[in-house]
Order: C-alpha cells, then sequence, then structure tokens
C-alpha cells in the first residue's frame, strides 16, 4: 500500500485543490453552515450555539491572537486578493445631525429659489413625501394632495417652520 500525506481515496493534489477553495471563503460553521465572525467562533469552526458553548457569568470570551504577515494561508499579496471599492477619500468623522439638518435646509432653499420640485417632509398617516412642484403661474402644486399654494404663502410656511 502506497504511503502519502494525502487523504485516503482522494487523488494527489485534489487535497490540495480543495483546501486552497476552502480557504479563500469565508470560515462557516462544520455543523449549520452559518459564517463565523468571532475568532473564537473560526478557532474551533463552530459558532458558539452549535458548540454548545454557554456564558453563565453574562461575559463574552476573548481570544487573543499575534499579528500574521498574512501569508499563512496564501502566497498572494494582501494588495492582489482585495480590491478597493471606494478609490476617493473618506470623510474622517461623520456629519452631525445639525450640520446634516443645515445641508438640507439649504438645498431645499436653493431648489425652492430656482423653481425646481423639492421635498419638505412626510405626510404621517400614509407615510408619502410632501413635494412641491412649480407651476407657470408663479405658484406651486402640493403633490400628494393636489393644493396649490402662492409664492409668496409657501415661502412664509417654509421660513415659519424652518425648512428654508
Amino acid at each position: 500500500m502506497q504511503e502519502n500525506d494525502n487523504s485516503p481515496g482522494m487523488a494527489p493534489g485534489l487535497l490540495n485543490s480543495v483546501m486552497e477553495v476552502m480557504m479563500d471563503k469565508q470560515p462557516r460553521c462544520k455543523k449549520c453552515g452559518r459564517r463565523l465572525k468571532s475568532p473564537l467562533s473560526i478557532a474551533i469552526g463552530m459558532g458558539p450555539k452549535c458548540a454548545g458553548i454557554k456564558s453563565n457569568s453574562g461575559r463574552s470570551v476573548h481570544v487573543r491572537s499575534k499579528p500574521s504577515s498574512r501569508t499563512t494561508y496564501s502566497d498572494k499579496p494582501l494588495a492582489q486578493m482585495q480590491v478597493p471599492l471606494f478609490t476617493g477619500e473618506l470623510q474622517k468623522k461623520g456629519l452631525s445631525k445639525r450640520e446634516l439638518f443645515r445641508r438640507r435646509r439649504e438645498e431645499r432653499r436653493r431648489l425652492f429659489e430656482t423653481r425646481l420640485p423639492f421635498q419638505c417632509g412626510l405626510v404621517l398617516p400614509a407615510r408619502k413625501p410632501l413635494v412641491y412642484i412649480p407651476l407657470e403661474d408663479g405658484s406651486w402644486r402640493e403633490e400628494y394632495s393636489g393644493r396649490v399654494i402662492s409664492h409668496e404663502r409657501l415661502q412664509q410656511y417654509l421660513m415659519r417652520f424652518r425648512f428654508i
């Protein structure tokens, strides 16, 4: 009987190709097939429910891992494996609620002054967008109800409730 490092019943080289395919995919539970996210679950090969791990104290188990050179599973450099999805500059910090509100208000003001359709909010019972559409005679039509309102009256309303 021949001795080789492949498992019995597999052709030579087949085990290596199977392992390469498995290492490229995201780690999955051996029992149920769900994606594994926790380093402990990945190390065990099963999720906490399938492995029967119960946390009596309510504290989670932490796994320490050493930084690696990323050549353990593949001899390809990391730059070849991952393609960046976004090539532009990312904002360092997200915008505050106040800044988002100010930008939306400025956009509505710009659309109102250039006489372009704009959304002002939602009609609550139906949760439909409240959109104002300019008419040729200088007034505006509310899209949801079809009500026509003069330019001055709409401007007063929008300024009173700080929409523009």
